[in-house]
Formats: structure tokens, sequence, C-alpha cells
């Protein structure tokens, strides 16, 4: 039911019930007048019965009486009181109807008033409510008594809550930051004297065997840097302490970047990179982590691929989006893996034997935490496919 509908059924409503009210109105004047000319006749019959017959037939043919002589009569004795006419009662019921009509317009116009001053207060209140999720907590609350107060006390009450909740939030965020700074120091000061005592044990070693062994120690000695490196990355998104400079970075500079430290291991194996889509766009993104994203699932794709394949980078743009997608010519994902792609330290079945399992977790986060979206699907020619999405005319918060 439309408003313009329901306010026509309240006026009419509103209508009806005036005019009742003033219909009874006038129809109890009416009885009332009646009773009283009852009265009053039946008095005179009560005092002349003798002359009962005339009287009656004076009441019923009041034309053949000399109605001037018998008000000459009543006033010698100072009575000159009159019953209402029969036009009256027609004045009557056309003034009930008006009052009707004048009492649905007034409460019509006090209705719209309340309703107006309502529309307003909520309109304020949710302005207030929006610009308190926006973060901004200085604008004080309208204290008005109405049917809102109760309710403007809690919203008071919920806000300051918020507002101390956010700040405190801040805090530990800022002291996390700090934390996870101080433990990157820690965890890179014997790492790196890890690998200067691997490079002097190679400079003084002689037999093949010896320095094989140092050789893998410093192997698995800078697996543990990128390791370390990783987590620490992955808890600072998460912990949405992570710094990002977004900005509108050419897609052909972004992927020429993620390209570089690739390109070793797909001439190891002999792999094609072919790009489809146009080159010459924009997208708004923190270049330094996109292009580490990117790296990332173009090295897995190179990981997955057998030798002599290629690995498709297809460029999409639309009023919505712009998109880079990297497929291969690989095994794909079964069902049961597709679900679990991206979650932390899940190693699917043709992973590396040297993969933790958290490059695809802290890829999503790195999109996500930038207002991109991520995704991992199958190709209906077989092989898989990664899809990243960054939404335009999305405001980005710089954490």
């Amino acid at each position: 039911m439309t408003d313009i509908r329901k306010n026509v059924i309240l006026a009419a409503g509103i209508f009806v019930v005036c005019l009742f009210c003033c219909a009874g109105a006038g129809f109890g004047s009416y009885r009332w007048n009646e009773k009283y000319f009852y009265d009053r006749i039946a008095a005179v019959v009560s005092v002349m019965p003798e002359r009962q017959t005339d009287i009656m037939k004076a009441l019923k043919d009041t034309d053949a009486c000399n109605i001037n002589a018998g008000r000459e009569i009543l006033g010698r004795y100072s009575y000159y009181g009159h019953l209402p006419k029969r036009n009256f009662y027609v004045l009557s019921g056309l003034g009930s109807m008006a009052a009707a009509f004048a009492a649905a317009g007034w409460a019509f116009f006090l209705f719209y008033r309340e309703k107006g001053k309502l529309k307003k207060r909520t309109a304020y209140l949710t302005e207030y409510l929006r610009q308190v999720e926006e973060g901004t907590y200085g604008i004080s609350l309208e204290r008005s008594q109405d049917v809102f107060s109760n309710l403007e006390d809690e919203i008071y009450k919920t806000v300051l809550a918020l507002r101390e909740s956010r700040e405190g939030l801040k805090k530990e965020k800022e002291n996390l930051a700090r934390n996870l700074a101080d433990i990157s120091h820690q965890l890179k000061t014997p790492l790196t004297s890890l690998n200067v005592l691997n490079e002097l044990l190679q400079r003084r070693l002689v037999k093949k065997e010896d320095i094989a062994l140092v050789r893998k120690m410093e192997t698995q000695t800078e697996r543990l840097g990128g390791l370390t490196a990783a987590l620490l990355t992955l808890s600072r998104a998460d912990a949405g302490v992570l710094s990002f400079e977004i900005r509108e970075v050419p897609v052909s500079d972004l992927i020429s970047c993620a390209l570089e430290p690739v390109l070793p291991l797909l001439e190891e194996k002999g792999q094609q990179v072919r790009i489809c889509g146009e080159k010459d766009i924009f997208m708004a993104c923190d270049l330094g982590w996109t292009r580490e994203t990117v790296g990332n699932l173009l090295k897995n794709a190179c990981e997955q691929s057998p030798k002599q394949t290629e690995i498709t980078i297809r460029i999409r743009d639309n009023p919505i989006y712009t998109g880079i997608a990297i497929e291969d010519e690989g095994r794909g994902f079964s069902e049961e893996e597709l679900p679990r792609i991206f979650q932390r330290f899940y190693r699917g079945a043709s992973a590396q034997k040297d993969s933790i399992g958290i490059g695809l977790s802290l890829a999503k986060s790195l999109i996500e935490s930038q207002n991109g979206e991520i995704r991992a699907q199958n190709r209906a020619g077989g092989g898989a496919a990664f899809l990243i999405k960054f939404y335009k005319n999305l405001p980005v918060s710089s954490k």
C-alpha cells in the first residue's frame, strides 16, 4: 500500500469519526427540543382537559389558527421563547459536516506535522550513526524530549563504548606493530650471522662433501629467512598494521616487475608467458605488495605446470574492476582442494616438498587488505587459474 493511499484512508477515517460525533450532537439536540416541546404541550392540556379537542386540532393544523394573536397573548406573560424552525436541522447537518471537515483537516495537519518531526529526527539520527561509522565522534547528539529520547540515550552510550573500544584497539595494533618490528629485528640478526658463517665455512672447507653440506645449510637458512619474512608479513596483514601506498599503477609495469624474479625458473623449464588484453591500463593498488603477490602466483603456476608449456596472463578491465588472471596448463585442483586453497599451512597434493603452505594465504591477505579480491578455479580446458580483482571507485583505507 502506497503512502498516498494510506494518507487518504487516514483522512477519510478521521472525517467519518468527526462527522458521526457532530451528527450525534445534532441528533441529541433535536431529541432534547422534541422532549421540551412535548412537555410544554402536555402541561397545557393538563390544565384545560375540557378543551383538549381544540388544542389537538390547533396543533395539527397551525395554518387555520391566528398564530400572531397567540404570540401576543404569550407576550403578555413575558414568554417569548420559540422552538427552532425546520430549516434549522438542515443547517445543523451542514454545520456538522463543516465541523467534521474542519476537525479532520486539523487532525490531518497535526498528524503530518508530527510525522515531519519524526522524519527529521530519524534523518538526524541516521546521519549521526553514519558519521560514527566513518569514525567521526566529535559531533554531539541533540537532546530532545520526544519518542526518541530513550533511543538517543542508548545510542549515546553505545557510541561512547564504541569509541573507547576503537581507541583501545588502535593502541593494541600500535603495540602489536612495535612488537612485530622487534621480533623481525631479533630474527634477522641470527639469520644474518648464519649466512656470514656459511660463507666463512665455504672458504675454509676443502672437501666437496663438506662444501655440499654447508651449501645445504645455506639453502635451509635462506628458506628460514624467507619463511620468517612471510610469517611476519602475514601477521602484520592480519593485525591491520601493514602499510599500503595505494596509487594508480600501470599494469604493464606491475607484470614486468612480477615476472623478473621468475624468469630463471621459466627458462629452466622451457615455459613461455603469453600476455592477453590491453596493457595500457592502470590499476589502483600498492605496487610493492601486489608485485609480490603476482610474482608468487606466477611462481606457483610455473612449478605446477609441466615443461614446455605456456602460462597465460589475461588483463581484464571494465567499469566495475580491473583484473589480472594467471592461467597454467597443470593438473588443476581437485574438488576437495579447491575450497581449501587459501587456508593457512594447507599443502595440496601437488605441492613442492619444501612448501610450507602460506604463499597463497599470504597472497589472499595482501589483496584483501587493499579491498581487492582473489579466487581460484579450474580452467575449462585443464589447468588452474587465479583471478585478482581491484574494484574501481572504492575507497581504500591505508593502514
